[in-house]
């Protein structure tokens, strides 16, 4: 029999397969739905999206295929249950990837405790988050399961924009505290660093003349940057800061060294030995003399990045999540 998996998303292109080429089975039919797929404001594209997907989980169900609804991030896994509590209300959903940058307050998180009711099951990256919403949102912690975050090895673009003396690199976007890495980096002005960012999450700091900003690099040329660098800075907004897992599991994935804020929502990622500096958050010292590190201690660091890159080969194996999905399908 075969097994449709309906997914939805915000943020991939249409044709994308999730976990199809990991899971190569002749009995599972893989399609994706997302809002990227339609025109006019943001709401209403993924309430088309998510519309569209199930109803074609409605179909699958009629043909026999046994269905089940993957939603990706918590916009999508609201919206997908509200379309398919209208119009599949038999069909199970997974709210994959179901993290927060910062938690919905007032009448949106509200809004969440309705839209997220009757979900089967919940994906999130740490212990932390497992906690964090079962106690905000309402969510039934015997529906949330927690797995690591995993993936293949990045991309490395064959050649890239590298300065010509050696820098520090950060990367990444979400929940960044980039005041503080113009802070320590203000404190080493013999130091270079490299920032691959968004817009929005560098907007309005003062970086010091040492410090280069890029933005929006596609990914293989901002990964070719990182393992030329002596290592990479992961500076986070707060100890309750839930982000930052794709950068850290790629750095390690990659043998980069990795200086980071210390947060319970990669607790499990940086309490492991894996990586060559934990720094307090907003400790601007703690950050500077971390950096330095990287600079002129090379050889342990470069140390610590060959151990986690074994091991991260391992934690972070897509495997890990082939067998999570193919224990859904059994259980839902």
């Amino acid at each position: 029999m075969t097994r449709a998996l309906i997914n939805t998303t915000d943020l991939m292109a249409p044709g994308w397969r999730f976990m199809a080429g990991h899971m190569p089975d002749a009995a599972l039919d893989w399609s994706s739905f997302t809002s990227q797929a339609y025109g006019g404001p943001a709401r209403l594209r993924r309430l088309r999206a998510v519309s569209a997907a199930a109803l074609a989980a409605r179909r699958a169900g009629k043909a026999g295929q046994e269905p089940i609804l993957v939603s990706h991030l918590p916009n999508m896994a609201a919206l997908t249950n509200f379309a398919r509590r209208s119009l599949c209300p038999s069909v199970p959903q997974i709210a994959f990837s179901f993290n927060f940058t910062a938690l919905p307050r007032g009448a949106r998180r509200r809004a969440y405790r309705n839209g997220l009711r009757g979900i089967d099951e919940f994906v999130v990256f740490s212990a932390h988050e497992k906690q964090l919403y079962a106690r905000e949102l309402g969510l039934p912690p015997e529906r949330i399961r927690v797995l690591k975050w995993a993936m293949d090895p990045p991309e490395i673009a064959p050649a890239a924009d590298t300065p010509d003396t050696p820098y520090l690199c950060s990367i990444g976007g979400e929940a960044r505290d980039y005041r503080l890495l113009a802070a320590a980096m203000r404190r080493l002005p013999d130091r270079r660093a490299v920032i691959v960012a968004r817009p929005y999450s560098v907007q309005g700091i003062d970086f010091p003349d040492n410090v280069d900003i890029r933005l929006n690099l596609p990914g293989p040329d901002t990964w070719r940057l990182a393992t030329g660098s002596v290592g990479l800075a992961l500076p986070l907004l707060s100890h309750q800061t839930a982000c930052g897992h794709i950068t850290l599991v790629a750095a390690k994935l990659l043998g980069v060294p990795v200086v980071a804020t210390e947060c319970l929502g990669l607790a499990e990622y940086l309490s492991d030995g894996t990586v060559y500096s934990r720094v307090a958050p907003g400790d601007t010292d703690a950050m500077a003399e971390a950096i330095e590190g990287l600079f002129t201690d090379t050889d342990a660091a470069q140390a610590i990045a060959q151990t986690a890159q074994i091991q991260a080969r391992a934690d972070h194996a897509p495997s890990n999540w082939v067998r999570y999905l193919e224990d859904a399908l059994t259980r839902l």
